[in-house]
């Protein structure tokens, strides 16, 4: 995997984004459940039960059919807002914290589980959250469990200036933004955003279409703190990556919505 050098391709961030819509769509029917309920025991459910009260909603493979195969034996589990803190403070996980600092979404590599607050259901922002902690899952699983690995490769930002600089005064932890791994997982983020703003945009005259997501693109890029990481922009090879992976499935969502207007 080329992870160091931010590269996926577009067909493998449709089918995260899918996914996350899946699995979004499948946690509301537990809104209203008690964050008490453990399944029954089952001797082909390996998944060790966490020690706060959660909601053990299954694994991915027998939940959903889903062409992303490395995800099959991973857990969903919901909690509530304290049993993300208490998640977050204990081991090497990957968090995804809301505007208020409330955690959304934890990625565990070492249980496998991926970690939604209960809290969050029937938020769109949720939608977001799954799909970013999914692309964490994945990278993990196709580099070995390197790709969230502290101090590991994946985990050191490429631009030198942004190496052990955790309070920037505009960006705040500059260096965990600049993480290969966390730019991967929020460019996946932002492809995501484009789904819904492509789909309204292809109902605008012909030539309103590509201005209008383009203005959207932009504004995701700097709204998931990506374009800012590149002052230098098409200068940065990794940059000109990222564009030309977003181009891309610019390209495709734009043809495929315009098929689904006919």
């Amino acid at each position: 995997m080329r992870l160091q050098e931010l590269f996926e391709t577009t067909e493998e961030d449709r089918a995260l984004i899918s996914l996350s819509s899946a699995i979004y769509d499948a946690l509301q029917q537990y809104a209203d459940e008690d964050l008490d309920t453990e399944p029954e025991y089952d001797p082909d459910f390996d998944h060790i039960p966490t020690d706060t009260p959660a909601i053990v909603v299954g694994k991915i493979g027998d939940l959903f059919d889903t062409p992303v195969r490395g995800l099959d034996n991973l857990t969903i589990e919901l909690l509530s807002p304290e049993g993300m803190r208490e998640k977050m403070d204990k081991g090497n996980v990957d968090v995804t914290k809301g505007p208020k600092g409330d955690i959304k979404g934890i990625w565990s590599g070492d249980n496998s589980t991926v970690y939604f607050n209960k809290d969050y259901l029937g938020s769109n922002s949720l939608k977001s959250t799954i799909t970013h902690e999914l692309r964490h899952a994945l990278d993990d699983v196709k580099s070995g469990g390197q790709a969230n690995k502290v101090g590991g490769r994946y985990s050191i930002p490429r631009n030198k200036a942004y190496r052990g600089k955790t309070n920037d005064p505009e960006l705040g932890n500059v260096h965990y933004l600049a993480e290969p791994a966390e730019i991967n997982a929020r460019f996946t983020q932002v492809l995501h955003s484009m789904v819904p703003v492509i789909a309204r945009a292809v109902k605008l005259a012909p030539d309103q279409i590509e201005p209008a997501i383009m203005r959207a693109f932009k504004k995701s890029l700097e709204a998931h703190h990506i374009s800012n990481l590149f002052p230098e922009k098409e200068k940065s090879r990794d940059y000109k990556r990222l564009i030309k992976r977003g181009m891309d499935f610019i390209q495709k969502e734009t043809s495929h919505a315009k098929q689904l207007q006919k």
